[in-house]
């Protein structure tokens, strides 16, 4: 599965990537995924999967999917 983390959601993984390729052996609840890595769901605001919306605590992905994470975006 590809990765793409949003603003700074690539600070919770070592080194910082903002793209990386998680290995999964099946079909896996994202949320799984993003816990195991270590990125608190609390801190996204937006989840993309192949270009649809979706919901990180009900959404089922596998190894060919493209999932983009966004954090909540606050400016001044």
């Amino acid at each position: 599965m590809k990765l793409n983390l949003g603003g700074q959601l690539s600070f919770y993984l070592p080194g910082h990537p903002r793209r990386l390729e998680v290995q999964l052996d099946g079909p896996t609840w994202l949320r799984d995924v993003l816990t195991n890595l270590g990125i608190p769901i609390a801190e996204i605001y937006l989840v993309a999967v192949n270009g649809e919306m979706v919901d990180p605590q009900n959404t089922l992905v596998s190894q060919e999917d493209e999932v983009k994470l966004y954090p909540p975006v606050d400016g001044g």
